[in-house]
């Protein structure tokens, strides 16, 4: 395939200063926390929901589906948008916006009303996350990308995996309802968005003597290494987070019969090990290269993931393969955004950035938990499991089919 002219270089954009890197990174991480907080807090409360306003396997499926399906295609959007307008107004608009709807999902009445406020809020986290991303990218040299990208990362799972959950618990037991855990949990967006909209200044993320870029097409973003193949591999490396997030509460509580407590403690591995794994993962793919990172975590999450099939009612040795388990595989998902920067331009990071993300979350995020939730319906809650295994097999071979060799640019 003919490259484009444009090359992925370090010059593309100027080291930021050690404080402006350090800020940077510290509001954009915040507000991804904030991101998936609002976004997986919902699942730990499926049950007492679905128990309320008369929800099924394949519903759950859906509700989390509607989120990543505007998710991804918002993405998309203000990825390229933001490399031709500025970060800062979209950042701040859509921290506010998803904030005041998380608020809202406190008010749904039924499915179409969730549906419809937790798709709309999808629209708002998709615009955050690559605007989020390529600010990162911007402020940090070249050697730290893998570092930074995962630290921003690891704030999916610390927060809206290991938090979430026993936030969730909490907030449900000395709330009246699970109605106001959304009030509660929308207040802190409202804060992040005056820090962001107070300390974030992206006037200086291009070099000072360089021309606007130019805007650039979805098709000549394909074209640099590995952007394809990231897209249709980030497909089967997220659904793997999604689904567990969506339905293995379901499966912990009615097939394991676990009570609420175990099933938090359990959920909330999802988040510890997806920590774990964000931080250490893309730090090593720095000096070993991604590929080698990919291909290794993707094999390594599928035996934690086939023996948890095999373990019964045990809350302890549950929640220590749900920890190996998504240790690996949220390790996976943190590289693809350094792979990005490795490849592509720093002006056109937020495009290339924002479609592999639309993609993975249309398919991954949005298609991938609503087909789990109808195979539960039909077959038994317990077909997660297998599903994820297949998932994560088709994305090891899209990971060795990366072009190597992929590593950090020096």
């Amino acid at each position: 395939m003919t490259q484009p002219a444009l090359a992925a270089t370090p010059q593309d954009r100027t080291d930021a200063p050690p404080h402006r890197e350090w800020q940077t990174l510290t509001l954009m991480a915040f507000g991804f926390a904030l991101v998936n907080l609002d976004r997986f807090i919902m699942y730990p409360l499926l049950p007492v929901m679905a128990s309320e306003l008369g929800f099924d396997y394949q519903d759950l499926g859906l509700i989390s589906g509607a989120v990543a399906l505007t998710w991804g295609l918002s993405s998309m959007v203000f990825g390229r948008l933001s490399d031709r307008l500025g970060r800062r107004a979209i950042l701040v608009m859509a921290v506010l916006a998803f904030s005041v709807l998380c608020g809202a999902t406190g008010l749904a009445m039924g499915l179409i009303s969730l549906l419809l406020i937790r798709a709309v809020m999808g629209i708002f986290e998709g615009a955050f996350v690559p605007v989020s991303i390529a600010a990162v990218v911007e402020a940090s040299p070249a050697r730290r990308v893998g570092r930074n990208t995962g630290i921003q990362q690891l704030m999916a799972p610390l927060i809206g995996s290991a938090l979430a959950p026993v936030l969730a618990i909490q907030l449900l037991q000395g709330l009246p309802s699970w109605r106001w855990v959304f009030a509660v949990t929308a207040l802190p967006g409202l804060v992040c968005a005056w820090l962001i909209y107070r300390h974030y200044n992206d006037a200086a993320r291009i070099r000072p003597n360089s021309p606007p870029p130019a805007p650039v097409s979805i098709r000549t973003v394909l074209r640099f290494p590995n952007v394809a193949l990231s897209s249709a591999g980030f497909c089967f490396w997220l659904a793997p987070v999604v689904v567990f997030s969506a339905l293995m509460p379901s499966y912990l509580t009615d097939f394991l019969h676990l009570e609420l407590q175990h099933m938090g403690l359990v959920m909330s591995m999802i988040g510890l090990g997806g920590a774990a794994g964000m931080l250490v993962l893309p730090t090593l793919s720095d000096r070993w290269g991604r590929k080698t990172m990919m291909v290794m975590c993707l094999a390594a999450s599928m035996v934690p993931t086939w023996l948890f099939m095999r373990t019964e009612a045990e809350p302890l040795q549950l929640a220590v393969l749900m920890f190996a388990a998504t240790f690996f595989f949220s390790g996976s998902l943190a590289m693809v955004h350094s792979i990005t920067a490795d490849n592509v331009p720093a002006p056109h990071i937020s495009t290339a950035t924002g479609f592999i993300v639309g993609i993975g979350e249309i398919v991954g995020g949005a298609l991938a938990p609503a087909i789990a939730g109808g195979l539960a319906k039909a077959f038994g809650i317990p077909v997660i499991l297998p599903f994820t295994l297949g998932c994560l097999a088709l994305g090891l071979i899209f990971a060795l089919l990366l072009r190597s060799p992929i590593q950090s640019l020096k």
